[in-house]
C-alpha cells in the first residue's frame, strides 16, 4: 500500500468536471450508418481479440472472494456494497436509483452497465453519478477494449459522447473545449460488481478514509492512495482489470507523447498528419498490481471525494513517476 504521485488520470487541481452530454450528429443515411456499425463492430472484435491473446483476458462473471482482508471479517459477495454510505465518500443520497438509472441512461451511455445489476450496484452507481467523479465514466466496464486502447493510442474519451470531438482529442467532462489529458496506459476494471466491491471496500480502508475526512482547503487535495488489488477484489482480483499502453516510438516514452499529440492534432485540425499513427498494446497482466484512489473538492466544495478509481499494473508501480 502506499501513496501515488503524478498518477496517469489523477484530475487537476482547481478544474472541476462538468458534464457535458451533447447528441450524436445524425447520420446522414441508412447505409452509412450501417458502415459504421460494421467498422465498429470489427475494431471492437480485433481489439477483444489481441487482448485475451495477449493478457489470457476472458470476460466472466465476479465472484467476490468470502473474506475482507482489510477488516477481518467473513464478507459475503457484495456485503461491503451494501453497506455502503455515500455520505461517507462524499457522494448525495441517490435517492431511487432504479428511477435515476433508467431517466438518464439513453444520454449517459455509462450508466447502462448497472441497469439490471443487484440494487445495492446500482445504487452505488447512481450515488457516483451524482458527485463530480469519473471513475465509472472512464474505468468501468461499459468501455469497450476497443475504447480503451483508442483512449491511450489516439486520446479519444470516452466520456466524449460528440464523434468529431473524441476524434480531436477533446476532453468530455471538462469545459470549454479541452484536450484530453491520458498518459501512456489507459485501465479499466471489466464488471460493474467487481467496479462495485472495489470502490465500496476501498472507501472504508484507513488510508482512503484519511484522505476524505481531511479538512477542506481551498486548492487543496489529498494525495492519491493506491491499494493492492488482491485486498480489494482477492487473489484473482487482477483479471477483473484491462488496460492498453502506448506504444514506444524509438524507445522513449517521451517520443511516444509527442508524436501522439502531433498526429492528434492535425487530425483535428484537418491536416495529414507528417507522423506515424499511434498504436497501443496491451497491458500483459495487473497481477500484484494495485487500485489507485485519487481525490478532489465536492461539488459543494465541503470536503472531499473520490474523483477517480482505477487500476495500476505492478511494473508502473514499481517504475513510480513516469516524466
Amino acid at each position: 500500500m502506499g501513496e501515488l504521485r503524478g498518477s496517469a488520470d489523477d484530475p487537476e487541481h482547481g478544474d472541476r468536471p462538468e458534464r457535458h452530454h451533447p447528441h450524436h450528429p445524425r447520420v446522414p443515411d441508412a447505409e452509412a450508418a450501417q458502415v459504421r456499425v460494421d467498422l465498429r463492430g470489427r475494431t471492437e472484435y480485433a481489439a477483444d481479440l489481441e487482448q485475451r491473446a495477449v493478457s489470457g483476458w476472458d470476460q466472466r462473471p465476479f465472484r467476490s472472494f468470502a473474506g475482507d482482508r482489510l477488516s477481518g471479517a467473513s464478507d459475503e459477495p457484495l456485503e461491503t456494497v451494501r453497506r455502503f454510505e455515500p455520505s461517507r465518500a462524499g457522494l448525495p443520497d441517490p435517492g431511487d436509483a432504479v428511477t435515476y438509472l433508467d431517466a438518464r441512461q439513453p444520454e449517459r451511455p455509462w450508466l447502462a452497465a448497472a441497469r439490471g445489476r443487484p440494487p445495492e450496484v446500482q445504487r452505488l452507481f447512481a450515488a457516483l453519478d451524482q458527485g463530480g467523479g469519473h471513475a465509472h465514466i472512464r474505468h468501468e466496464g461499459w468501455v469497450t477494449e476497443e475504447m480503451n486502447r483508442r483512449r491511450a493510442a489516439c486520446l479519444e474519451d470516452p466520456a466524449q459522447l460528440d464523434p468529431a470531438k473524441r476524434e480531436a482529442g477533446i476532453d468530455g467532462l471538462r469545459s470549454p473545449e479541452k484536450l484530453h489529458r491520458c498518459r501512456e496506459i489507459s485501465s479499466r476494471i471489466t464488471d460493474p460488481e467487481a467496479f462495485a466491491v472495489a470502490f465500496a471496500r476501498g472507501i472504508e480502508h484507513p488510508m482512503v478514509r484519511a484522505a476524505l475526512e481531511t479538512e477542506f482547503t481551498a486548492k487543496h487535495v489529498p494525495r492519491p492512495v493506491s491499494l493492492h488489488l488482491s485486498d480489494l477484489l482477492g487473489p484473482d482480483g487482477h483479471s477483473y482489470c484491462t488496460g492498453w499502453r502506448l506504444q514506444l516510438v524509438e524507445g522513449s516514452v517521451n517520443a511516444a507523447r509527442d508524436n501522439r499529440a502531433a498526429w492528434v492534432d492535425a487530425r483535428a485540425h484537418g491536416r495529414d498528419p507528417d507522423v506515424p499513427e499511434p498504436n497501443a498494446r496491451p497491458i500483459e497482466t495487473f497481477a500484484s498490481g494495485m487500485m489507485v484512489f485519487a481525490f478532489g473538492p465536492t461539488r459543494a466544495r465541503d470536503g472531499y471525494e473520490v474523483v477517480t478509481m482505477y487500476p495500476r499494473p505492478l511494473e508502473d508501480e514499481q517504475q513510480g513517476d513516469r516524466p
